[in-house]
Protein backbone atom coordinates (compact mmCIF):
# COMPACT_ATOMS: atom_id res chain seq x y z
CA UNK A 1 0.00 0.00 0.00
CA UNK A 2 1.25 3.44 -0.78
CA UNK A 3 -0.20 6.82 0.54
CA UNK A 4 1.41 10.13 -0.54
CA UNK A 5 1.03 13.40 1.23
CA UNK A 6 -1.23 15.62 -0.02
CA UNK A 7 -0.04 18.47 -1.69
CA UNK A 8 -1.72 21.54 -0.66
CA UNK A 9 -1.26 23.03 -4.02
CA UNK A 10 -3.56 20.40 -5.31
CA UNK A 11 -6.89 21.52 -5.76
CA UNK A 12 -10.03 20.02 -3.93
CA UNK A 13 -13.76 21.05 -3.70
CA UNK A 14 -13.43 23.74 -1.18
CA UNK A 15 -15.29 22.47 2.18
CA UNK A 16 -16.99 26.22 2.48
CA UNK A 17 -19.30 24.55 -0.40
CA UNK A 18 -20.43 21.63 1.28
CA UNK A 19 -22.22 23.42 4.27
CA UNK A 20 -24.62 24.85 0.60
CA UNK A 21 -25.22 21.67 -0.78
CA UNK A 22 -28.91 20.90 -1.90
CA UNK A 23 -30.31 17.69 -1.32
CA UNK A 24 -29.90 16.42 -4.29
CA UNK A 25 -26.04 17.15 -4.47
CA UNK A 26 -25.83 16.34 -1.02
CA UNK A 27 -27.44 12.51 -2.18
CA UNK A 28 -25.34 12.20 -5.29
CA UNK A 29 -21.90 12.70 -3.30
CA UNK A 30 -23.18 9.70 -0.71
CA UNK A 31 -24.37 7.95 -3.70
CA UNK A 32 -20.94 8.51 -5.16
CA UNK A 33 -18.84 8.01 -1.68
CA UNK A 34 -20.61 4.34 -1.15
CA UNK A 35 -19.97 3.43 -5.41
CA UNK A 36 -16.25 4.36 -4.22
CA UNK A 37 -16.12 2.12 -1.16
CA UNK A 38 -17.46 -0.73 -3.15
CA UNK A 39 -15.04 -0.27 -6.08
CA UNK A 40 -11.89 1.23 -4.92
CA UNK A 41 -9.62 -1.32 -5.41
CA UNK A 42 -5.93 -0.15 -6.80
CA UNK A 43 -2.95 -1.92 -8.92
CA UNK A 44 0.61 -2.10 -8.04
CA UNK A 45 3.49 -0.42 -10.08
CA UNK A 46 4.65 -4.15 -11.39
CA UNK A 47 1.36 -4.82 -12.94
CA UNK A 48 0.65 -1.32 -14.20
CA UNK A 49 4.54 -1.33 -15.87
CA UNK A 50 3.92 -4.61 -17.44
CA UNK A 51 0.27 -3.58 -18.86
CA UNK A 52 2.02 -0.38 -20.51
CA UNK A 53 4.70 -2.35 -21.92
CA UNK A 54 2.49 -4.67 -23.57
CA UNK A 55 0.18 -1.53 -24.56
CA UNK A 56 3.59 -0.20 -26.25
CA UNK A 57 3.61 3.09 -24.07
CA UNK A 58 5.38 5.43 -24.65
CA UNK A 59 4.76 5.51 -28.69
CA UNK A 60 5.43 8.69 -30.40
CA UNK A 61 2.19 11.21 -30.07
CA UNK A 62 0.03 8.87 -28.87
CA UNK A 63 -2.85 9.69 -26.38
CA UNK A 64 -3.34 7.64 -23.27
CA UNK A 65 -6.36 8.13 -21.16
CA UNK A 66 -7.19 6.15 -17.39
CA UNK A 67 -11.08 6.32 -17.91
CA UNK A 68 -11.31 5.33 -14.01
CA UNK A 69 -8.15 6.34 -12.50
CA UNK A 70 -8.27 6.02 -8.93
CA UNK A 71 -5.05 7.71 -7.23
CA UNK A 72 -3.70 7.69 -10.19
CA UNK A 73 -1.33 4.43 -10.46
CA UNK A 74 -1.52 4.38 -14.04
CA UNK A 75 -1.17 7.86 -14.63
CA UNK A 76 1.79 8.23 -12.78
CA UNK A 77 3.32 4.94 -14.11
CA UNK A 78 2.77 6.67 -17.55
CA UNK A 79 3.99 10.05 -17.15
CA UNK A 80 6.86 8.80 -15.41
CA UNK A 81 7.74 6.71 -18.31
CA UNK A 82 7.21 9.64 -20.79
CA UNK A 83 9.28 12.06 -19.10
CA UNK A 84 12.46 9.49 -19.03
CA UNK A 85 11.95 9.07 -22.44
CA UNK A 86 11.82 12.52 -23.52
CA UNK A 87 14.18 15.82 -23.26
CA UNK A 88 14.17 17.95 -19.57
CA UNK A 89 11.72 20.25 -19.76
CA UNK A 90 8.70 18.03 -22.17
CA UNK A 91 4.88 19.53 -21.77
CA UNK A 92 3.22 15.87 -21.54
CA UNK A 93 -0.14 18.07 -21.51
CA UNK A 94 -2.66 16.67 -24.69
CA UNK A 95 -1.23 13.17 -24.10
CA UNK A 96 -2.14 11.55 -20.84
CA UNK A 97 -5.43 12.61 -18.81
CA UNK A 98 -7.56 10.83 -16.38
CA UNK A 99 -10.75 10.91 -15.32
CA UNK A 100 -12.18 9.94 -11.44
CA UNK A 101 -15.72 10.43 -10.53
CA UNK A 102 -14.73 10.15 -6.40
CA UNK A 103 -12.96 13.73 -5.48
CA UNK A 104 -11.02 12.26 -2.81
CA UNK A 105 -9.70 9.97 -4.93
CA UNK A 106 -9.30 13.03 -7.61
CA UNK A 107 -7.01 14.72 -5.34
CA UNK A 108 -4.82 11.64 -4.39
CA UNK A 109 -4.28 11.10 -8.10
CA UNK A 110 -3.67 14.61 -8.35
CA UNK A 111 -1.16 14.25 -5.57
CA UNK A 112 0.22 11.77 -7.38
CA UNK A 113 0.81 13.18 -11.03
CA UNK A 114 2.17 16.48 -8.91
CA UNK A 115 4.96 14.84 -7.16
CA UNK A 116 6.02 12.97 -10.85
CA UNK A 117 6.44 16.36 -12.51
CA UNK A 118 8.19 17.98 -9.86
CA UNK A 119 10.58 14.87 -9.60
CA UNK A 120 11.47 15.73 -13.74
CA UNK A 121 12.04 18.97 -12.67
CA UNK A 122 8.64 21.08 -12.89
CA UNK A 123 8.40 24.01 -9.75
CA UNK A 124 5.49 22.37 -7.00
CA UNK A 125 3.32 25.40 -8.32
CA UNK A 126 3.66 24.38 -11.99
CA UNK A 127 3.20 20.36 -10.93
CA UNK A 128 0.15 21.04 -9.10
CA UNK A 129 -1.77 23.61 -11.79
CA UNK A 130 -0.57 20.92 -14.84
CA UNK A 131 -2.20 18.02 -12.43
CA UNK A 132 -5.17 19.87 -12.22
CA UNK A 133 -5.56 19.49 -15.60
CA UNK A 134 -4.59 16.60 -16.41
CA UNK A 135 -7.22 14.44 -14.44
CA UNK A 136 -10.92 15.22 -14.41
CA UNK A 137 -13.20 15.06 -11.61
CA UNK A 138 -16.33 13.68 -13.42
CA UNK A 139 -17.94 10.69 -14.68
CA UNK A 140 -16.95 8.94 -17.93
CA UNK A 141 -19.88 6.58 -18.12
CA UNK A 142 -22.30 9.96 -18.08
CA UNK A 143 -19.68 12.78 -19.26
CA UNK A 144 -17.25 10.82 -21.94
CA UNK A 145 -16.80 11.04 -25.18
CA UNK A 146 -18.32 8.52 -27.94
CA UNK A 147 -16.15 8.96 -30.28
CA UNK A 148 -12.56 7.65 -30.92
CA UNK A 149 -10.31 9.98 -29.17
CA UNK A 150 -7.69 7.96 -27.31
CA UNK A 151 -5.07 5.80 -28.96
CA UNK A 152 -4.48 4.28 -25.79
CA UNK A 153 -6.84 3.30 -23.17
CA UNK A 154 -5.26 1.91 -19.67
CA UNK A 155 -6.87 1.13 -16.44
CA UNK A 156 -8.39 -0.79 -13.71
CA UNK A 157 -11.81 0.26 -14.15
CA UNK A 158 -14.52 -0.76 -11.71
CA UNK A 159 -16.12 -4.24 -11.33
CA UNK A 160 -19.52 -3.94 -9.53
CA UNK A 161 -23.36 -5.98 -10.96
CA UNK A 162 -25.39 -3.63 -11.33
CA UNK A 163 -27.89 -4.18 -8.55
CA UNK A 164 -25.49 -3.28 -6.13
CA UNK A 165 -24.65 0.21 -7.78
CA UNK A 166 -26.13 2.98 -5.77
CA UNK A 167 -29.84 3.36 -6.95
CA UNK A 168 -29.50 6.77 -8.07
CA UNK A 169 -26.13 6.25 -10.36
CA UNK A 170 -27.53 3.10 -11.91
CA UNK A 171 -30.45 5.14 -12.88
CA UNK A 172 -28.21 7.88 -14.63
CA UNK A 173 -25.97 5.01 -16.21
CA UNK A 174 -29.52 3.39 -18.12
CA UNK A 175 -29.74 6.20 -20.06
CA UNK A 176 -26.47 6.39 -21.18
CA UNK A 177 -25.20 2.93 -21.33
CA UNK A 178 -26.21 0.10 -24.17
CA UNK A 179 -28.69 -3.04 -23.07
CA UNK A 180 -25.72 -5.48 -23.58
CA UNK A 181 -23.22 -3.57 -20.99
CA UNK A 182 -25.84 -2.98 -17.99
CA UNK A 183 -24.75 -6.16 -16.54
CA UNK A 184 -21.77 -4.79 -14.27
CA UNK A 185 -19.84 -1.58 -14.22
CA UNK A 186 -16.83 -3.22 -15.61
CA UNK A 187 -19.25 -4.09 -19.02
CA UNK A 188 -20.37 -0.62 -18.97
CA UNK A 189 -16.80 0.39 -19.29
CA UNK A 190 -15.56 -1.63 -21.37
CA UNK A 191 -18.39 -0.79 -23.91
CA UNK A 192 -17.70 3.07 -23.87
CA UNK A 193 -13.51 2.71 -24.07
CA UNK A 194 -14.63 0.42 -27.19
CA UNK A 195 -15.99 3.78 -28.45
CA UNK A 196 -13.62 5.73 -27.56
CA UNK A 197 -10.40 4.18 -28.97
CA UNK A 198 -9.08 5.32 -32.37
CA UNK A 199 -8.51 2.92 -35.14
CA UNK A 200 -5.51 0.66 -34.72
CA UNK A 201 -5.68 1.71 -30.77
CA UNK A 202 -5.34 -0.41 -27.62
CA UNK A 203 -6.92 -1.37 -24.60
CA UNK A 204 -5.11 -2.26 -21.73
CA UNK A 205 -6.92 -2.94 -18.74
CA UNK A 206 -7.06 -5.17 -15.20
CA UNK A 207 -10.07 -6.65 -14.90
CA UNK A 208 -12.28 -9.43 -13.26
CA UNK A 209 -12.16 -12.35 -15.07
CA UNK A 210 -16.16 -13.11 -15.31
CA UNK A 211 -16.80 -10.86 -18.43
CA UNK A 212 -14.87 -13.37 -20.14
CA UNK A 213 -16.54 -16.26 -18.83
CA UNK A 214 -20.08 -15.83 -18.05
CA UNK A 215 -23.06 -16.65 -20.68
CA UNK A 216 -24.52 -13.28 -19.43
CA UNK A 217 -21.92 -11.53 -20.50
CA UNK A 218 -21.64 -13.15 -24.31
CA UNK A 219 -23.88 -10.25 -25.86
CA UNK A 220 -21.25 -7.76 -24.69
CA UNK A 221 -18.00 -9.71 -25.36
CA UNK A 222 -19.96 -9.68 -29.27
CA UNK A 223 -21.03 -6.05 -29.53
CA UNK A 224 -17.07 -5.88 -28.13
CA UNK A 225 -16.14 -8.03 -31.52
CA UNK A 226 -17.59 -5.74 -33.60
CA UNK A 227 -14.61 -2.97 -32.70
CA UNK A 228 -11.87 -5.04 -31.12
CA UNK A 229 -9.50 -8.03 -31.85
CA UNK A 230 -8.45 -9.90 -28.48
CA UNK A 231 -3.94 -9.33 -28.47
CA UNK A 232 -3.31 -10.62 -24.83
CA UNK A 233 -5.05 -12.14 -22.00
CA UNK A 234 -3.21 -13.89 -18.89
CA UNK A 235 -4.34 -14.34 -15.08
CA UNK A 236 -2.96 -12.24 -12.27
CA UNK A 237 -2.77 -13.18 -9.02
CA UNK A 238 -5.05 -11.42 -6.14
CA UNK A 239 -2.11 -11.23 -3.50
CA UNK A 240 0.47 -9.51 -5.83
CA UNK A 241 -2.38 -7.39 -7.97
CA UNK A 242 -3.67 -5.00 -5.29
CA UNK A 243 -3.31 -2.70 -2.82
CA UNK A 244 -5.18 -1.07 -0.23
CA UNK A 245 -6.36 2.38 -0.77
CA UNK A 246 -6.53 4.17 2.48
CA UNK A 247 -10.48 3.61 2.93
CA UNK A 248 -10.63 0.19 2.25
CA UNK A 249 -10.66 -1.97 5.40
CA UNK A 250 -7.35 -4.12 6.13
CA UNK A 251 -7.12 -7.91 5.62
CA UNK A 252 -10.55 -7.90 3.13
CA UNK A 253 -9.14 -8.70 -0.07
CA UNK A 254 -10.72 -8.07 -3.34
CA UNK A 255 -13.64 -10.87 -4.61
CA UNK A 256 -12.34 -10.83 -7.99
CA UNK A 257 -9.95 -13.32 -9.86
CA UNK A 258 -8.16 -10.54 -12.11
CA UNK A 259 -6.80 -10.74 -15.61
CA UNK A 260 -4.32 -8.93 -17.66
CA UNK A 261 -6.27 -8.23 -21.22
CA UNK A 262 -4.85 -5.65 -24.33
CA UNK A 263 -7.76 -5.57 -27.35
CA UNK A 264 -6.66 -3.94 -29.96
CA UNK A 265 -9.02 -1.66 -32.33
CA UNK A 266 -9.20 -3.88 -35.43
CA UNK A 267 -12.45 -4.58 -36.77
CA UNK A 268 -12.85 -7.32 -39.12
CA UNK A 269 -9.45 -9.20 -37.76
CA UNK A 270 -9.48 -13.02 -37.53
CA UNK A 271 -9.25 -12.63 -33.35
CA UNK A 272 -12.03 -10.77 -33.51
CA UNK A 273 -13.75 -11.09 -30.08
CA UNK A 274 -17.42 -13.43 -30.04
CA UNK A 275 -20.01 -14.37 -27.78
CA UNK A 276 -17.49 -17.64 -27.09
CA UNK A 277 -16.01 -17.64 -23.44
CA UNK A 278 -12.93 -17.13 -23.13
CA UNK A 279 -10.05 -19.18 -21.12
CA UNK A 280 -7.26 -17.64 -20.22
CA UNK A 281 -4.43 -19.90 -20.36
CA UNK A 282 -5.94 -23.26 -21.71
CA UNK A 283 -4.73 -25.89 -24.29
CA UNK A 284 -7.78 -26.74 -25.70
CA UNK A 285 -5.90 -29.46 -27.16
CA UNK A 286 -4.80 -31.97 -24.57
CA UNK A 287 -8.34 -32.66 -24.18
CA UNK A 288 -9.22 -33.70 -27.76
CA UNK A 289 -10.36 -36.82 -28.72
CA UNK A 290 -11.88 -38.21 -25.30
CA UNK A 291 -15.68 -38.73 -24.59
CA UNK A 292 -17.58 -36.20 -22.89
CA UNK A 293 -19.24 -37.13 -19.83
CA UNK A 294 -22.59 -36.07 -21.15
CA UNK A 295 -21.95 -38.71 -23.95
CA UNK A 296 -23.20 -41.45 -21.78
CA UNK A 297 -24.61 -40.41 -18.18
CA UNK A 298 -27.41 -38.31 -17.20
CA UNK A 299 -26.28 -35.45 -15.43
CA UNK A 300 -28.83 -33.54 -13.56
CA UNK A 301 -29.39 -30.81 -10.74
CA UNK A 302 -30.75 -31.88 -7.91
CA UNK A 303 -34.10 -30.47 -7.02
CA UNK A 304 -34.47 -27.51 -4.27
CA UNK A 305 -37.41 -28.00 -2.26
CA UNK A 306 -37.35 -24.67 -0.34
CA UNK A 307 -36.64 -23.86 3.60
CA UNK A 308 -35.98 -27.20 5.23
CA UNK A 309 -38.72 -27.69 7.62
CA UNK A 310 -41.64 -27.88 5.16
CA UNK A 311 -40.81 -30.35 2.23
CA UNK A 312 -37.72 -31.52 4.11
CA UNK A 313 -38.05 -32.76 7.27
CA UNK A 314 -35.74 -34.07 10.30
CA UNK A 315 -36.44 -37.43 11.91
CA UNK A 316 -38.40 -36.38 14.46
CA UNK A 317 -40.65 -34.89 12.32
CA UNK A 318 -40.79 -37.64 9.84
CA UNK A 319 -41.96 -40.21 12.85
CA UNK A 320 -45.22 -38.54 12.34
CA UNK A 321 -45.85 -38.73 8.51
CA UNK A 322 -47.07 -41.28 6.58
CA UNK A 323 -43.72 -43.41 5.31
CA UNK A 324 -45.13 -43.82 1.70
CA UNK A 325 -44.59 -40.05 1.19
CA UNK A 326 -41.15 -40.13 2.57
CA UNK A 327 -37.99 -40.37 1.04
CA UNK A 328 -34.21 -40.53 2.02
CA UNK A 329 -32.72 -37.04 1.17
CA UNK A 330 -28.74 -36.30 1.62
CA UNK A 331 -26.62 -32.79 1.00
CA UNK A 332 -23.32 -31.92 1.31
CA UNK A 333 -23.21 -31.79 4.64
CA UNK A 334 -23.98 -35.46 4.89
CA UNK A 335 -20.66 -36.62 3.11
CA UNK A 336 -17.62 -37.56 5.48
CA UNK A 337 -14.05 -38.16 4.78
CA UNK A 338 -15.62 -38.81 1.10
CA UNK A 339 -18.27 -41.06 1.99
CA UNK A 340 -22.09 -40.76 2.30
CA UNK A 341 -23.21 -40.95 6.23
CA UNK A 342 -26.66 -42.33 7.37
CA UNK A 343 -29.72 -39.85 5.64
CA UNK A 344 -31.40 -37.61 8.63
CA UNK A 345 -33.24 -36.24 6.98
CA UNK A 346 -36.36 -37.18 4.14
CA UNK A 347 -37.81 -35.48 1.50
CA UNK A 348 -42.02 -35.48 1.05
CA UNK A 349 -42.82 -36.95 -2.18
CA UNK A 350 -46.13 -35.36 -3.77
CA UNK A 351 -47.85 -35.39 -7.16
CA UNK A 352 -49.19 -32.66 -9.08
CA UNK A 353 -52.58 -34.30 -10.08
CA UNK A 354 -53.04 -35.85 -6.54
CA UNK A 355 -54.06 -33.99 -3.06
CA UNK A 356 -51.83 -36.12 -0.11
CA UNK A 357 -52.94 -37.72 2.83
CA UNK A 358 -54.64 -35.30 5.24
CA UNK A 359 -51.28 -35.86 7.91
CA UNK A 360 -49.02 -34.00 4.85
CA UNK A 361 -51.89 -31.56 4.27
CA UNK A 362 -51.69 -30.59 8.21
CA UNK A 363 -48.06 -30.76 8.50
CA UNK A 364 -47.40 -28.40 5.11
CA UNK A 365 -50.23 -26.19 6.00
CA UNK A 366 -48.45 -25.65 9.64
CA UNK A 367 -44.99 -24.89 8.26
CA UNK A 368 -45.88 -22.88 4.60
CA UNK A 369 -45.41 -19.59 6.24
CA UNK A 370 -42.07 -20.35 7.17
CA UNK A 371 -41.07 -20.92 3.26
CA UNK A 372 -38.65 -18.63 1.46
CA UNK A 373 -40.59 -16.05 -0.92
CA UNK A 374 -38.96 -17.64 -3.85
CA UNK A 375 -40.27 -21.17 -2.84
CA UNK A 376 -43.85 -20.30 -2.77
CA UNK A 377 -45.46 -21.46 -6.39
CA UNK A 378 -48.26 -23.65 -7.74
CA UNK A 379 -50.44 -26.01 -5.59
CA UNK A 380 -49.75 -25.80 -1.38
CA UNK A 381 -48.66 -29.21 -1.42
CA UNK A 382 -45.91 -29.51 -4.39
CA UNK A 383 -42.33 -28.32 -3.34
CA UNK A 384 -40.78 -25.49 -5.49
CA UNK A 385 -38.83 -27.57 -7.36
CA UNK A 386 -40.99 -31.28 -7.90
CA UNK A 387 -39.16 -34.51 -8.08
CA UNK A 388 -42.14 -37.09 -8.47
CA UNK A 389 -40.70 -37.75 -11.97
CA UNK A 390 -37.28 -38.53 -11.32
CA UNK A 391 -36.39 -42.05 -11.01
CA UNK A 392 -34.42 -43.16 -7.78
CA UNK A 393 -34.47 -46.62 -8.27
CA UNK A 394 -30.38 -46.78 -9.53
CA UNK A 395 -27.04 -46.10 -7.70
CA UNK A 396 -26.44 -42.61 -8.65
CA UNK A 397 -23.65 -39.75 -7.61
CA UNK A 398 -23.38 -37.00 -6.11
CA UNK A 399 -21.04 -33.82 -7.37
CA UNK A 400 -21.37 -31.03 -4.77
CA UNK A 401 -21.66 -27.33 -6.82
CA UNK A 402 -19.24 -25.75 -5.15
CA UNK A 403 -15.61 -28.02 -4.21
CA UNK A 404 -11.95 -27.40 -5.26
CA UNK A 405 -12.20 -30.74 -7.46
CA UNK A 406 -15.10 -32.05 -9.00
CA UNK A 407 -14.99 -35.57 -6.94
CA UNK A 408 -18.15 -37.74 -6.80
CA UNK A 409 -19.55 -39.71 -3.56
CA UNK A 410 -22.07 -42.81 -4.19
CA UNK A 411 -25.53 -42.04 -3.07
CA UNK A 412 -27.42 -45.47 -2.89
CA UNK A 413 -30.86 -46.72 -4.83
CA UNK A 414 -33.97 -44.51 -3.10
CA UNK A 415 -31.54 -41.78 -1.78
CA UNK A 416 -32.80 -38.44 -3.21
CA UNK A 417 -29.93 -35.79 -3.24
CA UNK A 418 -31.26 -32.27 -2.83
CA UNK A 419 -30.43 -28.14 -2.67
CA UNK A 420 -28.40 -28.18 -6.34
CA UNK A 421 -25.96 -30.78 -5.48
CA UNK A 422 -25.31 -32.34 -8.32
CA UNK A 423 -26.31 -35.81 -9.76
CA UNK A 424 -24.88 -38.72 -12.05
CA UNK A 425 -26.71 -41.17 -13.04
CA UNK A 426 -25.42 -43.73 -15.52
CA UNK A 427 -26.37 -46.69 -17.40
CA UNK A 428 -24.78 -49.17 -15.11
CA UNK A 429 -22.56 -50.09 -12.32
CA UNK A 430 -19.74 -50.64 -14.27
CA UNK A 431 -20.06 -47.30 -16.09
CA UNK A 432 -20.42 -45.49 -12.41
CA UNK A 433 -17.37 -46.91 -11.12
CA UNK A 434 -15.59 -45.57 -14.58
CA UNK A 435 -17.52 -42.40 -13.90
CA UNK A 436 -16.42 -42.09 -10.61
CA UNK A 437 -12.73 -42.57 -11.29
CA UNK A 438 -12.64 -39.92 -14.08
CA UNK A 439 -13.76 -37.59 -12.05
CA UNK A 440 -11.23 -38.32 -8.87
CA UNK A 441 -8.39 -38.23 -11.94
CA UNK A 442 -6.27 -35.15 -12.04
CA UNK A 443 -7.25 -34.05 -15.39
CA UNK A 444 -10.75 -33.58 -14.45
CA UNK A 445 -9.65 -31.86 -11.80
CA UNK A 446 -7.20 -29.53 -14.01
CA UNK A 447 -9.90 -29.15 -16.29
CA UNK A 448 -12.38 -27.63 -13.56
CA UNK A 449 -9.98 -25.41 -12.57
CA UNK A 450 -9.17 -24.83 -16.70
CA UNK A 451 -12.74 -24.10 -17.50
CA UNK A 452 -14.60 -23.30 -14.12
CA UNK A 453 -16.15 -20.06 -13.26
CA UNK A 454 -13.71 -19.54 -9.75
CA UNK A 455 -15.18 -18.42 -6.52
CA UNK A 456 -13.19 -17.73 -3.35
CA UNK A 457 -10.15 -20.01 -1.62
CA UNK A 458 -9.50 -21.73 -4.56
CA UNK A 459 -13.16 -22.76 -5.18
CA UNK A 460 -14.78 -23.69 -8.49
CA UNK A 461 -18.63 -23.26 -9.38
CA UNK A 462 -19.65 -26.66 -11.05
CA UNK A 463 -22.40 -26.59 -13.19
CA UNK A 464 -24.59 -29.34 -15.11
CA UNK A 465 -23.55 -27.75 -18.52
CA UNK A 466 -19.58 -28.26 -17.10
CA UNK A 467 -19.94 -31.49 -15.84
CA UNK A 468 -21.46 -32.76 -19.28
CA UNK A 469 -18.55 -30.96 -21.08
CA UNK A 470 -16.07 -32.67 -19.12
CA UNK A 471 -13.42 -35.52 -20.76
CA UNK A 472 -13.22 -38.85 -19.22
CA UNK A 473 -9.70 -39.83 -19.65
CA UNK A 474 -10.52 -43.35 -18.43
CA UNK A 475 -13.39 -44.26 -20.97
CA UNK A 476 -12.27 -45.08 -24.83
CA UNK A 477 -13.72 -43.01 -27.14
Amino acid sequence: MTGDTLNPTVCAQPQSLLLFDDAETTARRAAIDELHARTAIYTTSPVVDDLLKRLGWPDADSRLVDPSCGDGMFLARALDTLLAARPAGFDPRGQIEGWEIHPAACVDARSRIAAILASHGWSPARAATLANGMVHNRDFLTEGPTTPQWDIVAGNPPYLRAANVPDLLRNEYRRHVPDCARGDMLHSFLERCSRTVRPAGRIGLVTADRWLVNEGASRLREQLGRRLSLAHVERLSVETTFYRPKNRRAGSPPRVHPVSVVLVSDAGAEQNLTGQPIHPGVDESRYEGMRLLGDFAEVRIAPWLGTEGIFVVDAATARGLPPEYLVPAVDTDDIRNGKLGTPTRWAIRTHPGEEPCPEIMTHLASRMHLMAKRGRRGKQWMPPESFHGLDLSRESLIVPRIAKTPRAVRVPPGVLPINHNLSIVAGGAATLDQVEEALASPIAAEWARDYARRLENSYLSLTTTLLKRMPMANVPA
